[in-house]
């Protein structure tokens, strides 16, 4: 099992419209990728530089393989296309074998 981590932040207005964006977007895209096991968006409650929020999709794998399938597809690139105006910084993409 791979987890896959996705941080970035976003101006803490538009908090709001992305999380309505992950539960009618992104999280129903997910659901239809082989190899996925769910994926999640969290809000940071701790103060960020810069008065950003720092948020993050934490997603489950079958594989790397399985990720770079999914994320190689139209359907990804059109489930994030509105979430992606948000960010405020690059993000950050790790991924984790769970042992």
């Amino acid at each position: 099992m791979i987890i896959r981590i996705f941080d970035t932040t976003m101006d803490p207005d538009d908090v709001p419209r992305a999380i309505q964006l992950f539960r009618d977007q992104v999280s129903a895209a997910f659901d239809g990728f082989e190899g996925c096991h769910g994926v999640e968006f969290n809000v940071g409650v701790d103060e960020h530089s810069g008065d950003l929020v720092e948020v993050c999709a934490i997603s489950r794998w079958d594989s790397v393989e399985a990720i770079e399938r999914a994320t190689a597809t139209n359907d990804y690139a059109v489930a994030l296309a509105e979430l992606r105006k948000l960010f405020q910084q690059n993000p950050i993409i790790r991924h984790f074998e769970v042992v």
